[in-house]
């Protein structure tokens, strides 16, 4: 080819495809993520803390108040699907609120989102056919996750529960 051809478009779209798979190889799934992974973070027992601190506070804003006390919080080993080093743990807590009229559910999603935004946290995008009887809400700064689920008019029980990223237990990975 002389330096006045052009590539034909299927070598430029080859070319830009090369590109792009070789970039995010290198830079979301090379060393750079297991390194950022292997960083100390907050132990288990803050995240906790954290995760009542958000509870309660969607909590004095929601028009109903649970059923029951809260669940025992459910401490879980990060998948493999993290991509990360082994040993982190993942927690979670929540509360169920049984059958709740279709007007004070409404309310709730609007009270939930309000106040959720006012602490960082923005919607979750499910993919297209997932459920959507739950309004998702992560906050991006620190990732934990927040779930009203029950939404939906159809439903017959409304539940919330906030989940940690994944953690080390006591904050420091191991050596």
């Amino acid at each position: 080819m002389s330096s006045t051809e052009r590539p034909s478009p299927i070598r430029r779209v080859t070319a830009a495809a090369v590109l792009a798979v070789t970039a995010l190889a290198a830079s979301g799934c090379g060393a750079s993520t297991l390194h950022e992974r292997a960083k100390p973070t907050i132990s288990l027992e803050q995240a906790k803390t954290r995760i009542d601190g958000y509870l309660a506070g969607i909590l004095a804003k929601l028009p109903v108040q649970p059923v029951s006390t809260p669940a025992a919080f459910s401490d879980l080993e990060c998948d493999a699907n993290d991509v990360g080093p082994h040993g982190r743990k993942q927690t979670s807590r929540g509360y169920d609120f049984g059958d709740v009229s279709s007007d004070i559910k409404a309310q709730a999603v609007t009270d939930y989102r309000t106040y959720l935004a006012g602490q960082g946290f923005q919607p979750v995008q499910d993919p297209p056919g997932f459920h959507r009887d739950w309004v998702k809400l992560k906050n991006a700064q620190n990732d934990f996750l927040a779930v009203l689920d029950g939404t939906a008019d159809s439903s017959h029980d409304l539940t919330l529960q906030v989940s940690s990223p994944c953690v080390w237990p006591d904050g420091t990975p191991p050596a």
